[in-house]
């Protein structure tokens, strides 16, 4: 894979238009000599790459990656200086530029693109023409996908934003495969998908954009290709008979009751060898039931059937996104179409008729390996019309070409993952309605402000029976009325991205808070518990250095530590509030040297508190890793829910002087 750290790059858009972007870190020098990049006029290498690194991912380079990813490539939560070349002079620029506050890019940079001021635009001829320098500033933030600098004068230019808090060309993509797979599953699983009333949204663009996110899910080197894997070295077959007339002399054994159904008069002959058996007469042939496997099975026949129709979906696919641009979303689409050719060539399928009907029946669709996959990938497919998430196709819709938050989509795939985690350790109930079914299919209700939630029911080792219900987003306020029950916020209002509540009938409500922080990383997560000044026992005297810039660092490295602070005293009733971070760790630690759980009793200072329930706390979650640390989140959830099971209260100290 060829490489290029740059500083500084000049590109050629065409029509007039020159686009300079340069990195405000580091410094450059002039790149002689570098490999033919398309509309390149000039470069500068990084001379700082070792220092600027960071996750792996330097602010700009050109990379030669796989389909998926552009190989020019920017990174989050960095800033660049532009410099926008466009063939009209000062007057007209100005007058343009009204339209709106990312003009000459498209209107959807700008939360990202800022222009300068325009004193400091500048005109200059190029062969004879006004041509105008836009002075501005990129500032990208918390983002991954593609950003496209495109002007109404033609020519683009298309950047990768390469996000370094996941390992991005590794762990990133994980995450959108298992963000699509989670909601593959969350179809599969619904109690009667056959019920659901299937229609087209009206915004062919969002309805793509779905099937695209679904279909990277099903194309995945571990999914369909393993599949058809399967299927070709083991197919199903059924055992077929057939009947035909075979000269008596080569018969070796005759079928008595065959003989009589079918014997074909017209080859009896006067007198021969078995002439007593058949009054006088000799047939020179016999029938002969033969038996013979045949790969032409229905089961064959629907899973040839589901091959060709990706294989028309990702030339769909290609041509829809080579119309709206999304460049690395075509290769991508190309490149599925190029697998399923190849795997439509194989020897097995010539043998196989066309699918009259689909064997939804069968046990070898429901059951066999390699068939049982290609029929949940079809169900998916075939469903996505039907998942009204209007939040997940914007999701999708930006995973195929525009710059989306990198944030929401870990957000979303930690909300699934608790999910399957709380259905681990109790049944999911009915009610709630994180899913609804409406007169466009099955609704997901997920999105910001608004109500969301799943039911369980838990049952402890004793018998009792805990009501479980996990909320996306759910907000707290102060109640407008008094209260004899703990709910809600005494104080201001509060919205967690995870809030899951236990609760026995009669008794008070527990709840439990966890926050998808994907900007922190290991580091940054083991910090929020270090303490600065204090290292013994008790109270110690600020550092001399401890000036109003070093305490505002301070407090802004630890907001997110903080904020759970606030949940857990602000939120009435709750028992424990945590962080969610896409670490590489497991499970947290609750003694010295580096503990990241804490419960709220001085008895837990050093020492083994009878308290079970951590107050705060930081859990590592990542997709490469997520099979043993769910573990960890679902051994505490575990216990708190046993512990609410016992029915004995919850205390941690009076809040008023008797």
């Amino acid at each position: 894979m060829s490489f290029v750290a740059l500083h500084r790059a000049r590109f050629d858009l065409g029509s007039g238009v020159v686009l300079d972007i340069e990195s405000a870190l580091g410094q450059g020098r002039p790149l002689g000599s570098f490999q033919p990049i398309p509309g390149l006029l000039a470069a500068e290498e990084e001379l700082d790459a070792e220092t600027l690194e960071s996750g792996g991912v330097l602010p700009m380079c050109w990379r030669e990656t796989n389909q998926l990813f552009e190989p020019f490539q920017l990174r989050e939560d960095s800033d660049y200086f532009i410099d926008i070349t466009v063939p009209l002079s000062l007057a007209d620029v100005k007058q343009q530029a009204t339209i709106h506050p990312a003009w000459p890019f498209d209107q959807r940079l700008t939360s990202a693109f800022k222009r300068e001021p325009v004193r400091r635009w500048r005109e200059v001829l190029v062969a004879g023409r006004a041509h105008t320098i836009i002075t501005a500033q990129l500032r990208l933030r918390s983002h991954a996908g593609v950003i496209h600098f495109a002007t109404q004068f033609g020519g683009y230019l298309r950047a990768e934003v390469v996000c370094r808090k996941l390992r991005y060309f590794d762990e990133f993509k994980l995450l959108l495969d298992k963000l699509a797979e989670k909601a593959a599953e969350l179809l599969l699983a619904y109690d009667s998908p056959v019920s659901l009333s299937f229609s087209v949204s009206e915004d062919q663009a969002e309805t793509e954009a779905a099937l695209h996110f679904l279909m990277r899910h099903v194309m995945s080197s571990g999914n369909l290709p393993v599949a058809v894997e399967e299927i070709l070295a083991n197919p199903h077959v059924r055992l077929l008979e057939q009947t035909e007339a075979t000269p008596v002399e080569e018969l070796e054994e005759a079928d008595p009751e065959l003989i009589v159904d079918s014997i074909d008069l017209h080859t009896l002959s006067l007198g021969g060898p078995l002439s007593r058996v058949f009054r006088g007469f000799t047939p020179t042939e016999l029938p002969r039931r033969e038996a013979f496997e045949s790969h032409d099975t229905p089961e064959n026949r629907y899973a040839k059937a589901f091959l060709e129709h990706c294989r028309l979906i990702a030339q769909r696919l290609e041509n829809l996104m080579a119309l709206r641009r999304r460049r690395a979303a075509e290769r991508e689409a190309r490149v599925w179409g190029n697998l399923l050719d190849e795997l439509l060539q194989y020897g097995l399928w010539r043998e196989v008729g066309p699918l009259a009907q689909v064997p939804t029946n069968s046990q070898v669709l429901l059951r066999k390996r390699g068939y049982k996959e290609l029929f949940r990938f079809d169900i998916t497919l075939r469903m996505r019309l039907a998942l009204a998430w209007k939040q997940g196709a914007e999701l999708a819709d930006g995973l195929v070409g525009d710059v989306r938050p990198v944030s929401h989509i870990y957000e979303y795939w930690c909300f699934f993952t608790l999910r399957e985690i709380l259905s681990e350790i109790c049944p999911q109930i009915g009610g709630g309605d994180f899913l609804t079914v409406s007169k466009d299919g099955l609704r997901i209700q997920l999105s910001k402000g608004q109500r969301s939630e799943c039911r369980f029911e838990f049952e402890s080792k004793s018998g009792i029976k805990v009501h479980i219900s996990l909320f996306y987003n759910r907000r707290f306020s102060r109640p407008k009325a008094p209260r004899t029950d703990w709910f809600g916020s005494y104080t201001a209002s509060f919205d967690p991205d995870f809030s899951i509540v236990a609760r026995i009938p009669g008794h008070p409500a527990h709840w439990f808070h966890f926050d998808a922080k994907y900007r922190l990383d290991r580091q940054e997560a083991e910090d929020l518990f270090q303490s600065s000044g204090d290292q013994g026992g008790g109270e110690s005297e600020p550092a001399a250095e401890t000036d109003y810039t070093v305490e505002l660092s301070r407090v802004h490295k630890q907001d997110d530590l903080f904020k759970m602070h606030t949940y857990r005293d602000g939120i009435l009733g709750t028992r424990g509030a945590y962080v969610l971070f896409p670490g590489d760790g497991v499970g947290g630690q609750v003694q010295n040297p580096n503990p990241n759980f804490f419960v709220r009793h001085p008895s837990a200072f050093g020492t083994t508190s009878p308290q079970s329930v951590p107050s705060v706390g930081a859990f590592p979650l990542a997709p490469e890793h997520s099979g043993t640390q769910t573990m960890a989140v679902r051994a505490l959830l575990s216990m708190a829910f046993e512990a609410v099971a016992s029915g004995s209260g919850y205390r941690e100290e009076d809040a008023y002087f008797p």
